[in-house]
Parts: structure tokens; sequence; C-alpha cells
């Protein structure tokens, strides 16, 4: 009796101790995606201004309007009938557009007379790429957007992220900070995901081979440019650990391209959370094509429900002139649902950088997906 009596504190003291298990009943998979051709026509632009990027992660602003941001993007000016460039030659690492649905209308931000990238690093050898961002309101009425950065080098080598701080509604640059406490052996803010009082931050490890994804979280989004605040998921232990050295690959996801997207969303019979990326494994680079989604019931997983939703039929076409295409780093934009589904956005892009001459060759696509139960 006595030892049947400590054995069952014990088994209570452990559970204690142990995470809870975010339990839910998770939805049917999501419908095969159709393409958006209103979405794909905001983004087929002529200019003058933006006509073509990557990256392709948005926002939603305080006034309705929708900002877009951009990596490598050009900006100048496209010929109306064959849709051609005058330079293959991308202007810009980043920019920023603004969309305003009302109107139909497709802003460049700072253009004129911005051509070149809109944030620039310290060291003027290195450039940034734009990973998430989100708008936080400090203060009643004052709103500002904090977007992470990754900054580059060389060939393709990460040295460091920042966040920047814009001001709303100007969208003047406040401060560039570079973020303390991680080493580049991750690339994070591929997605920074408010839920309740915590703010995920989620990132992506490269070993050449295989992508895969990780997570940390924060209880202060004045903490994004602090990752000594960060806590780091372990999925072998099962707990949020400080320290990045502790972080481990999420379970259930075997690899996805850089960039995905991660939101939490609720439907008819409760709340899930959804990862949008793309296999990189099937079919491999340079012909990915796989749009593919997973779900779990907590936002560092386990992931499960793997589902291809869509298969671009841009990956290993011809490019317009000697090269093929390759397609990569779906997202969905959440800010955009509607009766017809979530929408979801991926990147073109070619293999042989003089077919970029032409804007079709390197541009968003947009699609869009139905999860049963979801309708907003």
């Amino acid at each position: 009796m006595f030892r049947s009596s400590l054995c069952l504190v014990y088994l209570g003291l452990l559970l204690l101790s142990r995470p809870a298990l975010s339990q839910c009943v998770l939805p049917a998979a999501p419908s095969a995606a159709t393409i958006d051709s209103t979405f794909d026509g905001y983004a087929t632009q002529n200019g003058p201004g933006w006509t073509g990027g990557d990256g392709t992660y948005s926002l939603a602003l305080p006034d309705g309007t929708n900002l877009f941001m951009w990596s490598d993007s050009y900006i100048g000016t496209v010929d109306p009938t064959t849709r051609k460039r005058s330079n293959y030659l991308f202007t810009a690492h980043n920019s920023l557009t603004v969309l305003n649905q009302t109107t139909g209308s497709w802003t460049t931000v700072g253009y004129p007379p911005q051509k070149s990238s809109y944030f620039v690093p310290t060291n003027k050898n290195d450039w940034f790429w734009i990973g998430d961002g989100i708008v936080t309101q400090p203060t009643a009425g004052v709103y500002k957007i904090k977007i992470m950065l990754l900054e580059w080098t060389g060939f393709f080598k990460l040295v460091g992220h920042s966040v920047v701080t814009l001001s709303w509604p100007s969208l003047k640059v406040d401060s560039i900070q570079p973020v303390t406490g991680i080493d580049t052996s991750t690339e994070w803010g591929v997605r920074v995901m408010p839920v309740g009082s915590l703010y995920y931050i989620y990132g992506m490890k490269d070993s050449g081979t295989i992508k895969v994804p990780y997570l940390a979280r924060t209880n202060n989004i004045n903490n994004l440019a602090n990752a000594s605040k960060w806590q780091f998921w372990n999925a072998t232990q099962n707990k949020w650990l400080t320290g990045q050295a502790n972080a481990t690959a999420l379970n259930g996801v075997a690899s996805i391209t850089p960039e995905y997207s991660v939101n939490q969303l609720t439907y008819s019979a409760g709340t899930f959370y959804l990862m949008t990326g793309m296999d990189p494994l099937s079919p491999p680079f340079p012909l990915w094509n796989a749009v593919t989604t997973y779900y779990s019931c907590s936002a560092q997983g386990p992931w499960s429900n793997k589902t291809t939703v869509y298969t671009t039929p841009e990956a290993g076409a011809n490019g317009c002139k000697t090269g093929t295409l390759v397609t990569y780093n779906p997202k969905a934009h959440m800010e955009f649902t509607n009766s017809d589904g979530i929408l979801v956005s991926y990147n073109v892009n070619a293999n042989t950088g003089s077919d970029l001459v032409c804007a079709d060759d390197y541009k968003p696509r947009f699609i869009r997906m139905q999860i049963p139960g979801v309708t907003n």
C-alpha cells in the first residue's frame, strides 16, 4: 500500500515536470490548390517601380492595406508587350511594396528615387535578405513594423541577423539592430508568429543536403534582437531550453525549403497549426515542385498529415531564352483568406541568369487551397 502510494506520487511529479502536450482534433487534408489569377495579376507589374522579386512575405497594415517584403528585386520598367526588361541584372537585394486591394494599386516604397536595396548593412560588401515581419503597437495609436533581416556576404555565406524597426505610416527606418546571442549555423526569422503572450521564431538549418525547420520563442517582442532571452525547442527532450546549442530540428518534417510559413488556425472543431512549404527531397533540386502542408496540435509539433496540395508547372519548364525555371519557398498568407480558401505564394526563378530579362521568369505565383472548416 505504502509502495503504491509512493509510485502514484512519483508519477504525479513526473507528469508535472514534463511540458503539457497539446491535444486537438486535426482537420481533413487541404484541397488541391488552384491558381489565384487576381493575385497573379497584382504581381504582374510593368513599372515604373517594382517588377519582380522573391521572398514574398506579407503583413496586414493598420489602414487595411498590405505590405509585401521582398528579397532580390527588380525596380525599373518592363516592356508591357514583350514583358522583357532592358537588363537581366537585378537592382536591389530587398524591397517593399504596398498593395491596396480596394484600388488595385501596387506602390513601391521609396520609389522614386529608390531603385537599390531598401535596407543596407553597415558593411557595404554584405547584403540583407528579408525574413518575416510583425506589426506592433508600442503605445495607443502608434504602430511600428519589425522585420527580421539575414545578412549575407561572398558566395552566399550567412554572417548575421538583424531586426529593422520601421515607423508607420511613413515606413521610414527607425533602427537596424543586430541580433545577439545566436550564431549563423541556423537561419532565424523564417517566420515570426504571435500566439497569446508568446512570439514563435522559426528557423532553418541547412546541412548542405538536408534543410530542416527549427523553433525558438520569447515572451516579449522587444527581445527579438536579444536571443539570450529566447527559448529553443528541443524535440529530443521534448522541452524548451535556453541557448541555441540546445535546439533540435522539429519532429515530423524530413526536410523543407529555406522559407516556409506556420500559422495557428481555428476551424469548426478547434485550433491547430498549419505549416506550408515545399518538399525539397522529392523531387530534388532543381525540380522542386511539391507545395506541401503539415498539421500539428502545437507550434513546435510533432508535425504530421503531410499533403502535397499543388505541383508547380513552372519547375523544369524552359526559361524565355536558354535555361530552365525553378520554384521554391511557398508560404501561406492568412490575412487574405476568403471563401475561396487560403492564399499561398511560391517563387519562380531561372537557372540561367540571362533568362531573368523576362519578367515572368522571376516573380511570385499565387494559389489558393481550402481546409475543411477553415473559413477566415
